[in-house]
């Protein structure tokens, strides 16, 4: 294996290593998601199907927001 090769692999598994830590502080984010709305504290039941398609979330560098479906409409 060359140096060039060497060094190209080494930039790939740095750029790998970079998205995976980002994905992983995402999903750290998304596993704190909160038990209710923001505007109106609908409660939120993280086993629900219907709730997991329906109620909105924004992630945030410093936290998780969520949104009921009435509440994102105004």
């Amino acid at each position: 294996m060359s140096s060039l090769e060497r060094k190209l692999a080494r930039r790939q598994d740095k750029a790998t290593k970079k998205i995976e830590k980002k994905m992983a502080k995402k999903l750290k984010m998304f596993s704190s998601l909160p038990d209710n709305c923001l505007m109106c504290n609908e409660a939120f039941d993280k086993k629900s199907k219907e709730h997991a398609t329906n109620w909105f979330v924004n992630v945030y560098h410093d936290g998780v927001q969520l949104y009921c479906p009435n509440c994102w409409e105004k």
